[in-house]
């Protein structure tokens, strides 16, 4: 468990080689690393339902990200899911 320092620590753990690094249901700690610029995919799943309130999907972005799509697939409920690059 990271508490100091986190910026820099996942900075040396994308340097490492292993695996890709995944983070689920934890919006927040997502918008902090965007802060950063320390994502390089994002995977959306958009659903045939509208809730009309929660969490903003990229709250503290500051200017424009291009992202490029690079995967997507429709699933039998109607919902779709999408897999972007960031584009840097």
């Amino acid at each position: 468990m990271v508490k100091e320092n986190i910026e820099e620590e996942i900075k040396n753990l994308k340097q490492q080689q292993g695996m890709d690094m995944v983070i689920l249901g934890s919006p927040k700690f997502a918008h902090y690393l965007m802060q950063f610029d320390l994502i390089d995919e994002i995977k959306i799943t958009v659903s045939p339902v509208l809730i009309g309130s929660g969490l903003s999907l990229f709250k503290g972005i500051n200017g424009k990200t291009n992202l490029k799509l690079i995967e997507n697939k429709t699933f039998d409920s109607g919902a779709l899911g999408l897999v972007y690059q960031i584009v840097r």
